[in-house]
């Protein structure tokens, strides 16, 4: 879901700098020559050429009141330069995430990684026509571990984080991919495809104790309102 463009100056401008200025563009309701120009930093004749381009390819509008930033001015804030992912590459590390998955499911419940419950698929990966990917976008579900609470004070001495090593180990390393929350891809009311999913008697039973510690905190809280 990452807009894609080649390498080298795009409109006249460095990736990096078009990115800034898109995302200082996005925030207005309506833009001018001149507000592009001064955010790159250069005259009104030089942005010129850029906000030409710009107004071509649909990232800033023309309309009876003046001109304003389009929705894909946004996906131009948060574009990739760069090659494109072909698809036989993205399903090589769909499949390297779900064994890593797996591979960190198959630790014993001490271990100090989060169980990965489900991995999902969605964006342009889904559009089976597509041989050429911006990036791919994985989503996915953690729950906690006995061994994720047994490391906590460990966490917290060391500045570590269970999530961000259950993730490092997760995600596939490189530009091309996007891990989400499942939730979060939820929000979006995109389609998606699970490509893993995991359960098994530890799971469940850390699940029956987490949800005994809720129910006892709950008690416990209800007894001092009663007061």
């Amino acid at each position: 879901m990452t807009l894609l463009l080649p390498y080298g100056p795009y409109a006249g401008v460095n990736g990096p700098l078009l990115r800034m200025a898109a995302a200082k563009l996005a925030d207005m309701e309506s833009a001018k020559l001149y507000d592009l120009a001064v955010v790159l930093g250069v005259s009104p004749a030089e942005a010129r050429p850029t906000w030409e381009q710009l107004v071509a390819e649909g990232f800033i509008e023309k309309t009876p009141d003046g001109a304003r930033p389009t929705d894909r001015m946004d996906e131009l804030a948060r574009a990739r330069f760069g090659k494109p992912l072909p698809r036989k590459k993205a399903e090589a590390l769909i499949d390297k995430a779900v064994a890593s998955a797996k591979a960190l499911n198959a630790l014993p419940p001490e271990a100090p990684y989060y169980w990965v419950t489900r991995l999902a698929v969605f964006g342009s990966f889904l559009d089976a026509q597509k041989l050429e990917l911006g990036d791919l976008d994985l989503a996915w579900e953690v729950e906690e571990r006995p061994g994720v609470r047994n490391h906590a004070m460990m966490a917290i001495m060391y500045n570590l984080d269970g999530i961000q090593t259950t993730r490092a180990q997760v995600c596939p390393k490189g530009p091309y991919v996007r891990l989400t929350s499942l939730r979060a891809m939820l929000a979006l009311k995109c389609p998606y495809q699970v490509v893993y999913t995991f359960e098994s008697e530890e799971l469940t039973k850390a699940r029956a104790e987490q949800a005994a510690e809720r129910d006892a905190y709950r008690g416990d809280l209800s007894h001092l309102f009663r007061r």
